[in-house]
């Protein structure tokens, strides 16, 4: 994200941001550093909406900048060069469909 975002900032993300279409669920949110005026946060959300965390840091004063999602329901990137994939292992569709009540 642009800029060093202030501790109210970060209150706000945690708290939940009104958007256009909401106000959003608390978040958790950890600053991983600033270099030359450019900040990396680790942003964790509980739900998830078309472009919710560019829209959040934007309401916050904060546009980001380049954004990687490094775990979506429970899955990760280990071990993965970028551009690659796998297949999902029989317990990975499991636990999906236990988290969709399936």
């Amino acid at each position: 994200m642009e800029g060093a975002p202030s501790r109210d900032d970060l209150a706000r993300l945690r708290g939940g941001v009104e958007l256009d279409d909401g106000p959003t669920a608390p978040a958790e949110v950890r600053v991983l550093g600033l270099d030359a005026g450019i900040s990396r946060i680790e942003l964790t959300l509980h739900e998830g909406r078309k472009h919710q965390v560019k829209r959040m840091c934007e309401a916050v004063g904060h546009p980001v900048r380049r954004l990687h999602r490094s775990r979506y329901a429970g899955l990760d990137l280990d071990g993965l060069e970028p551009g690659a994939w796998r297949g999902l292992t029989k317990d990975e569709i499991a636990a999906l469909r236990r988290g969709v009540g399936l």
